[in-house]
C-alpha cells in the first residue's frame, strides 16, 4: 500500500481529498448529532426553573394563607417534575449524577414536601423551601454540565477534524511544492536548456512516481539525444575534414591540370603532383607507373612514388613497380583515346578502403596525368607536324629566291667563260661581271631575308607587339612610314598563324621597301565576323596590269602562307595609287564554316 502510494501522485491526491471529506463529514455528522442529543438540553433546564418558580409561589400562597390555590399550584409543581422534558435528560441511566439529583428533588417531594402540605403544616414547608430550592439550583447546574459536555465534545470533534484537514492541506502544500511544483520547474528549465543546446543538462528529482519516472526518462531522453549530438558532430567534423580534403586536392587538380595546359609534362612535375596530392589526403600512398604506348610492350618500365624517388623497373608488368607494401592497392588505369599509358596504384597506410569521394579524386587525379601525358604528345606531335611544314615553306622559299639566284650567277660565270675563251673584249667581260656582281648582291640580300625569316619567332607580349615591332623597323628602314591598326580578336590564334601572318606582312613590306617607293604604308589587322582580314597597302606607284605571281618568288611565298592559313590572297590597286595586299581566313579556333571564306 505505502509502495503503491509513494509511486503514484494521483493516488497520494485523492487519499487527501478522500481524508479531507471524511473529517468533513465526521464533523458534520457529530455536529448533527451532538445537536440532536442537546434539543431537550434547554427545555429541562426551563422545567426545573419553572420548578423552582412554582416552589417560590406555593411558599408564597401559603404564607399569605390561600389556602383555596395550593392545589392548584401542587398539581402543577408535580406535573413539572414529571414533565418529560426532565425525564428524557434522564435516559443516560440511574447512577449519573444527574439522574440521582434527580430522584432526591423528586423522593424528598414526594415524601416530606407534599405530605406537609397536605397535613397543613406550613411552617415545615417554608423552612424546607429554601433547601429544595437549593437541590433545584444544583440539578440545574448538573443540566447546564451535561448541555456545556456535549457542545465541548462538538467543539472538540470539529476542532481535531479542522486540525487534522489543516495538517493534510500542509502536507499536501508540501507534497505539491516538492513533489509537483519544484520537479515540473526543474524540467521546464532542464527544457529551456536543452532548447539552448547545452545537452549535457540533467534533472536531479528522483522518486517513484509519475514525475520521477518523467525525470528519468528526460534524463535517458537527453543523454540518448547528447550521444547522437556528438555522433553527429563527430561525423560533421570528420565530412568537414573530409570536404576540405577534397577540396584541398580539387584546388590542387584545378592548378596542376593549368600548369600542365601551358608546360609539357615531365616525371619531376609528375612525382611532384603526386607527392602534392597525397600531402592533401594523409596516408594515401601512391605509385604511378609509366609503360608508354602498349601497342608494343616496352621492356623497362618508369615508376613515380611522390617522394622524389623514381625507379626503373625491368619488367613489363606494373605490379612489380609497386613501392609500397600493400596487400591489393587499388589500381587506376592511365589511358586517353584508348591509348594505355600506364598504372597508377593506390592504398591507404592503415589498410581502410577508399571512399566513394576518395576513388572519384584519385580517378580525377588518373585522368588528369592521363590527359597531361596525352597532350604532351599531341604537342609534340604538332611541332613536328609545325617544323616539318615550315621546312617545306623554306625549301620553296630557297628554291625561289636564293636557288634561282644561284643558277643565274651560275649561267652567268659560263658565259664569261665563253666569252674569255672567244677573246671578248675587255668591256663586254666588264658587263659580265657586273651583271654577276648584282646577282650576287641579290643573293646576299635574299639570303639575310631568309636568315631573318628563320630566326622569327612571336614574343611573349603576342602577335600585336610583335607587328609593332615588325611596322617601326620598317619604318626605320625605309623612307616611309608604316602606320598600325590591330583589332582585339575575340578569340587566340594559333603560333603557326601567328607566323602565317607575321611572314605574309614582312614579305609585304619588304616588297613595298624595295618596289613601290612609297610614302606611306597602312598596315590592318581585323576581325570580321568569323574571319580575319590581314591588310597591307602603300601609296607607291602600284602594279601595272595583271601581275604574274608564278615570275615573283615574294608574291608566292605569300600567296603560299595564305594557303596554309586556308584562307585567299588577293592582290588589289589602290586609288589613287598604290597597291593592296589583303587575306581573309577564318581561325582554327572556330574550325571549318559552312558559308565559306569573306573575301
Amino acid at each position: 500500500m505505502m509502495r503503491w502510494l509513494r509511486s503514484s501522485l494521483p493516488a497520494r491526491a485523492g487519499l487527501a481529498v478522500i481524508l479531507i471529506a471524511i473529517l468533513a463529514l465526521a464533523s458534520s455528522l457529530s455536529a448533527g448529532l451532538i445537536a440532536w442529543f442537546s434539543q431537550g438540553d434547554a427545555a429541562a433546564i426551563n422545567t426545573a426553573g419553572s420548578v423552582r418558580m412554582e416552589t417560590y409561589h406555593l411558599s408564597w400562597k401559603l404564607a399569605a394563607g390561600a389556602t383555596d390555590e395550593v392545589p392548584a399550584i401542587i398539581a402543577s409543581l408535580q406535573q413539572r417534575l414529571d414533565s418529560p422534558a426532565l425525564r428524557a435528560v434522564l435516559e443516560d441511566g440511574p447512577t449519573t449524577s444527574l439522574h440521582q439529583s434527580y430522584q432526591n428533588l423528586v423522593q424528598r417531594w414526594n415524601q416530606t414536601l407534599r405530605p406537609a402540605i397536605e397535613r397543613g403544616d406550613s411552617a415545615f414547608f417554608q423552612n424546607s423551601a429554601n433547601s429544595f430550592v437549593e437541590q433545584l439550583d444544583q440539578f440545574v447546574t448538573l443540566l447546564q454540565r451535561q448541555s456545556e459536555h456535549k457542545q465541548g465534545w462538538q467543539q472538540t470533534i470539529q476542532g481535531m477534524a479542522l486540525f487534522s484537514t489543516m495538517i493534510i492541506l500542509l502536507i499536501g502544500l508540501y507534497e505539491l511544492q516538492y513533489g509537483v511544483v519544484t520537479p515540473l520547474q526543474e524540467l521546464v528549465d532542464a527544457t529551456q536548456r536543452f532548447r539552448r543546446g547545452e545537452f549535457q543538462v540533467r534533472v536531479n528529482h528522483q522518486s517513484e512516481d509519475e514525475l520521477g519516472q518523467l525525470a528519468t526518462s528526460f534524463n535517458t531522453m537527453a543523454e540518448t539525444i547528447e550521444q547522437s549530438h556528438r555522433t553527429l558532430e563527430n561525423q560533421v567534423q570528420q565530412k568537414t575534414l573530409n570536404l576540405q580534403q577534397a577540396n584541398a586536392a580539387l584546388e590542387l587538380l584545378y592548378q596542376s591540370s593549368r600548369n600542365l595546359a601551358t608546360r609539357q609534362a615531365n616525371a619531376e612535375g609528375l612525382d611532384e603532383l603526386i607527392r602534392r596530392f597525397q600531402q592533401r589526403l594523409p596516408g594515401l600512398r601512391l605509385t604511378l607507373c609509366l609503360q608508354g604506348q602498349l601497342q608494343t610492350p616496352a621492356r623497362h618500365l618508369l615508376a613515380l612514388h611522390g617522394a622524389s624517388s623514381r625507379q626503373v623497373c625491368a619488367s613489363s608488368d606494373c605490379a612489380s613497380c609497386h613501392k609500397h607494401n600493400a596487400a591489393r592497392p587499388q589500381a587506376f588505369s592511365i589511358s586517353n583515346q584508348g591509348n594505355e599509358l600506364g598504372e597508377l596504384k593506390a592504398h591507404f597506410v592503415d589498410g581502410h578502403t577508399a571512399q566513394p569521394w576518395e576513388t572519384a579524386l584519385i580517378q580525377a587525379l588518373a585522368n588528369l596525368i592521363g590527359t597531361s601525358l596525352s597532350l604532351k604528345r599531341q604537342r609534340e606531335q604538332d611541332h613536328r607536324l609545325l617544323l616539318l611544314d615550315e621546312r617545306t615553306i623554306i625549301a620553296r622559299e630557297l628554291h625561289d629566291s636564293l636557288a634561282q639566284a644561284l643558277s643565274y650567277m651560275k649561267l652567268q660565270v659560263s658565259r664569261m667563260q665563253t666569252l674569255m675563251r672567244r677573246g671578248e673584249p675587255v668591256q663586254t667581260l666588264e658587263t659580265v661581271t657586273g651583271e654577276l656582281r648584282e646577282g650576287l648582291n641579290n643573293a646576299y640580300r635574299q639570303l639575310r631575308e631568309l636568315l631573318t625569316t628563320f630566326r622569327l619567332q612571336i614574343h611573349d607580349d603576342g602577335l600585336v607587339e610583335e607587328l609593332k615591332d615588325t611596322a617601326e623597323e620598317f619604318s626605320n628602314r625605309g623612307n616611309f612610314k608604316v602606320h598600325l591598326f590591330v583589332d582585339s580578336l575575340a578569340f587566340e590564334l594559333s603560333a603557326s598563324e601567328q607566323i602565317h601572318i607575321l611572314q605574309i606582312t614582312r614579305e609585304a613590306l619588304s616588297n613595298c621597301l624595295r618596289h613601290a617607293h612609297a610614302e606611306n604604308a597602312w598596315l590592318e589587322l581585323r576581325q570580321e565576323g568569323e574571319t580575319v582580314r590581314l591588310s597591307i597597302e602603300d601609296d607607291g606607284r602600284g602594279f601595272s596590269g595583271e601581275v604574274d605571281q608564278r615570275e615573283h618568288h615574294g608574291l608566292n611565298i605569300m600567296n603560299e602562307r595564305a594557303r596554309s592559313l586556308r584562307g585567299q590572297l588577293q592582290i588589289l590597286s589602290r586609288t589613287p595609287q598604290g597597291t593592296r595586299i589583303q587575306v581573309h581566313f577564318q581561325p582554327e579556333f572556330l574550325g571549318q564554316h559552312t558559308e565559306g571564306l569573306a573575301t
